[in-house]
């Protein structure tokens, strides 16, 4: 493994065995109690951000360690790439975090419009369809309460926010080729790798995660901590 990348390892390690990773948690559960001058919703979005954080490295960390498929690893590794994009976006300014938090409701909206739309052209009851209309109004209704105008429009595309941090072609490449190996891509269908070739492909991804835990921690640490 290569120098640069056998340190991201060590320091996502070290997170977990400093304390640093034991403080933050409290440092969430101490703000859900008393948010002070921080509205509800930032906390929930930085509480999100932390635990998907925490439970991606693990589960990448147990793949490594168990000599899961590199698929897999990849999987993690490129959910942990989207994490860290979304963790400094959020820790810039209140507003990014409150996109995030919006778009928490397009995409649920989204998915009501969807079954929505499937059910209208495969000639669904009208029983079925004012499931996911009623769905989507009353979210609607109580995105108003919070001060939230409107759901409709695109969500936030994740390398639209790399690009506004400055990582656009980071973020490209490093996505592009974890997402060969994460999906069944025709790559990954057709490459027969042998036992120290896959091994390779597991240590690459395993740093890569790594290294995309240790930026996504450092950004609410800076936050919350």
């Amino acid at each position: 493994m290569h120098t640069d990348f056998e340190q991201m390892v060590h320091l996502a390690g070290q997170i977990s065995t400093s304390g640093r990773w034991d403080a933050l948690n409290e440092k969430v559960r101490s703000l859900a109690q008393a948010p002070g001058l921080r509205p509800p919703w930032w906390i929930q979005v930085m509480g999100g951000l932390l635990s998907k954080v925490f439970i991606e490295y693990l589960s990448l960390k147990r793949s490594f360690d168990d000599m899961g498929e590199p698929s897999l690893l990849a999987w993690r590794a490129r959910n942990l790439l989207e994490l860290s994009i979304w963790s400094q976006y959020c820790s810039k300014t209140e507003e990014h975090a409150h996109r995030l938090y919006e778009d928490a409701g397009r995409d649920e909206i989204g998915i009501y419009e969807e079954f929505f739309k499937w059910g209208t052209a495969t000639s669904k009851e009208q029983d079925f369809l004012d499931l996911f209309s009623e769905a989507s109004k009353n979210l609607e209704q109580r995105a108003m309460k919070e001060g939230i105008s409107s759901l409709q429009g695109k969500f936030k595309e994740v390398a639209d926010a790399a690009k506004e941090l400055g990582m656009g072609h980071h973020y490209k490449v490093a996505n592009r080729m974890l997402s060969k190996f994460a999906h069944p891509t025709a790559l990954s269908i057709l490459s027969l790798a042998d036992e120290k070739t896959e091994q390779g492909q597991r240590e690459l991804f395993f740093a890569f995660g790594c290294l995309f835990f240790v930026g996504a921690f450092t950004s609410i640490e800076s936050q919350l901590g």
